[in-house]
């Protein structure tokens, strides 16, 4: 099956086109609670997914754009999952999904020659590594 007729695969964005692009993805996904997902918002912006992550590694700008984009929407599923909007366990598998990620903290035990490292688990900050 090909590409959809009248696509944008092939078209070409320099930095300033594709910042208004982004920024209506960060627009869409501050004001529409719909937006549950940053492939939600990067719909909206007419970018075709692979070219959104492209340009967001090639221009710094839109790489914070993104960041705050994504944001934006754990901000939507925090507040929604505290507020008993979203069941507890949806919200945190959601969250997980969009790159939260649990805090590690290592101790390192000796005993002997040798050393035991211990792991410590708790939630913190997004991983910029997921989508």
């Amino acid at each position: 099956m090909g590409a959809e007729i009248g696509n944008k695969y092939a078209e070409k964005w320099d930095e300033e086109k594709a910042k208004k692009a982004f920024l209506k993805g960060l627009e869409y996904a501050q004001k529409d609670p719909r937006c549950l997902h940053l492939a939600d918002a990067i719909k909206v912006t007419g970018i075709p997914y692979s070219t959104y992550d492209y340009l967001a590694e090639t221009y710094n700008v839109l790489g914070l754009i993104k960041k705050d984009t994504k944001t934006e929407v754990l901000l939507r599923i925090n507040r929604g999952t505290l507020n008993s909007d979203y069941p507890a366990a949806a919200g945190i598998w959601r969250m997980k999904q969009l790159g939260e990620t649990d805090k590690v903290e290592q101790d390192i035990k000796h005993s002997g020659t040798g050393g035991i490292i211990v792991q410590y688990e708790d939630m913190s900050k997004p991983n910029d590594e997921t989508i």
